[in-house]
């Protein structure tokens, strides 16, 4: 082997070790007492097989020895000996596997819990980020159970490994050949399971964008809210034929892996038969020959045939465990990354009241290279209603969740109440900021649920203030026609009722007023609702955002014009910004977009 690979080979053992130190390290902390009472319960399976087998052949060796009589008391005792020992490794086998199962529930529940408590705190940017989609789905793929797993092929290793040295030993003393053959035949099966392990996490690793396409396929064929427009559009057996493809594919490479395991073990399972049944044969004319013993006969093929069983399930658990520490890493990587975006060592803490927000000359582009924003600069005034406009593409949304704090810009700076927002906690920022997405939740739960997680800390407990937000926001109406009021489960998923999309989009409404927030940004606040039913609500909200801050982003000029102050994006530049009388004064963009959406809409309030 040439220095580049052996050197290559020894970085991936390096890597995997630590990976599993890492996975043990995360055990300890968790459950130092299973993880002892496991150590023990390894050591006495491990030693076990050779004291039963030694003890065995002295009892053999007393009864059989020829021309003298047999110690009754002393055989008496070898079979008692024999029997606790069979006992003890029986019950420890049971012991492990509670104490295993323990371990796993323990360690699923805590890295699983870990796992969803740092997503939570990580940037908006990297989580749409299509590039850490993969790493993603691979840490949140079963975290807990892929650190108990690795665990278990460690405590499995080490017991094989304990019962395989034991019993090697013994066969070592009753043919000193036994050295030679054993470790020809194991050391190669061990390096041909690490690297097949390594291909096995190789192919699950290249496959994550596929196998999320294929749960993508699956959910469109049998999730309930596309359900109906895949029936008409009878996508079923394209779904159907794309879904197979994939599986298909992954079927044919996992088979290819399990030809190599199959025939890699089969030929190791016969080469170590023949070399420890070749020496079986020796001991046996040992035996006739007067210079070994019928206990050395006795226990060998027994010996010898769990010796094998034992070295195959501990190259196979060591091969498996360093497979699964290639998973850890997947986890370790998520774990370590920077939860969410980076602010500066003096923090300001906002205070309730209206927002001051400025934003001086800011650019912004995708992760993907997408410029969005360039160059931006403008202010809202505390109280103040300023309404976006521009064409689709222009940054309008973009640049109302780098206002939120979202994303971090590329350039420039913004601050609220004069502090830039780098020097902000985020967690703290958002407790001020009211948002409603146009891609809105619709959370499977009951109607206070959906209202109650503007503020679910302080509302979740309160119900009777639920209904009193809902009462002022106008979606009071919508609940009490539900046949279980605001307990009624709305969705598909767990419940049988679901809205319109214009109810839908009104119960987001009332989640964001349900925080006392000093800015409230409203992205597309009324889309599935018709012109009436749009103004009517946005005179309400004018109304119970009164004193607040409020960020709107629109193509409904009824909307728009109720604003204080309009900016007008084009092409990621303000190029407009005033009064809509002023603007309409002015002739410009804002007023060609006005003048369609009337002729459009001639009837709109």
């Amino acid at each position: 082997m040439s220095e580049a690979p052996g050197r290559r080979l020894r970085e991936e053992l390096g890597a995997q070790l630590s990976n599993g130190a890492w996975a043990l390290g995360r055990a300890w902390e968790e459950s130092r007492m299973l993880l002892s009472g496991l150590a023990v319960s390894m050591l006495v399976r491990g030693l076990l097989p050779a004291a039963l087998a030694l003890t065995l052949k002295a009892l053999i060796d007393a009864v059989a020895e020829p021309g003298v009589g047999a110690d009754e008391a002393a055989v008496l005792g070898l079979v008692v000996a024999i029997f606790l020992l069979a006992l003890l490794e029986g019950l420890s086998w049971f012991g492990e596997r509670y104490l295993s199962a323990r371990l796993r529930d323990d360690l699923d529940l805590r890295i699983s819990v870990d796992v969803l408590e740092h997503a939570s705190k990580m940037s908006l940017t990297y989580i749409e980020d299509p590039a850490k989609r993969d790493l993603i789905d691979r840490a949140r793929a079963n975290p807990g159970t892929r650190v108990a797993l690795l665990v278990k092929e460690l405590r499995v290793a080490v017991t094989m490994g304990l019962q395989a040295v034991s019993l090697f030993g013994v066969l070592i003393a009753i043919e000193p050949l036994v050295a030679v053959v054993v470790p020809l035949v194991a050391v190669p099966f061990l390096f041909f399971q690490w690297r097949l392990g390594t291909r096995r996490y190789l192919e699950q690793h290249e496959r994550v964008t596929r196998a999320r396409w294929s749960w993508y396929y699956s959910d469109l064929a049998l999730g309930p809210y596309s359900a109906s427009e895949t029936r008409l559009l009878d996508l079923g057996p394209l779904l159907v034929d794309r879904y197979r493809g994939l599986l298909d594919g992954f079927r044919r490479r996992d088979g290819s892996l399990h030809r190599q395991d199959f025939f890699g073990s089969s030929i190791a399972t016969i080469l170590l038969s023949l070399g420890l049944y070749g020496l079986f044969a020796l001991v046996t004319l040992d035996v006739l020959n007067g210079t070994g013993t019928i206990g050395d006969l006795a226990i060998f093929t027994g010996a010898a045939a769990r010796l094998r069983s034992s070295v195959d399930q501990a190259i196979r658990s060591v091969s498996t465990a360093l497979e699964h520490s290639l998973f850890v890493a997947d986890l370790r990587e998520f774990l370590d990354t920077a939860p969410a975006l980076e602010h500066g060592a003096e923090t300001f803490r906002p205070v309730p009241g209206s927002a001051r927000v400025s934003v001086e000359d800011v650019s912004f582009a995708y992760p993907n290279g997408t410029a969005v924003l360039d160059g931006v600069s403008f202010e809202m005034r505390p109280g103040e209603t300023v309404a976006l406009v521009g064409e689709n593409g222009a940054g309008k949304t973009t640049l109302a969740k780098l206002i939120a704090g979202l994303y971090p810009p590329a350039a420039g700076t913004i601050r609220w109440q004069g502090v830039d927002l780098r020097d902000i906690d985020p967690g703290d920022l958002h407790e001020h900021v009211s948002f409603i997405f146009q891609r809105f939740g619709r959370y499977e739960g009951t109607v206070t649920d959906n209202i109650a997680f503007g503020d679910w800390r302080q509302l979740l407990s309160r119900p009777d203030e639920v209904r009193e937000i809902a009462g002022r926001a106008g979606v009071d109406s919508i609940a009490e026609a539900l046949p279980d009021g605001f307990d009624t489960v709305l969705g598909r998923l767990f419940g049988t009722v679901s809205l319109s999309g214009g109810q839908w989009q009104q119960l987001a409404l009332a989640r964001g007023l349900a925080r006392e927030s000093s800015l409230i940004i409203l992205d597309e606040p009324t889309a599935n609702l018709d012109p009436r039913a749009e103004y009517e609500l946005f005179t309400r909200f004018k109304q119970l955002a009164a004193g607040r801050t409020a960020l709107i982003v629109s193509h409904r000029f009824s909307t728009i014009a109720m604003a204080d102050r309009i900016v007008v994006l084009s092409e990621g530049r303000v190029i407009e910004d005033g009064s809509h009388d002023q603007l309409l004064g002015l002739g410009g963009t804002y007023a060609a977009l006005y003048e369609l959406h009337r002729q459009r809409l001639p009837d709109a309030p």
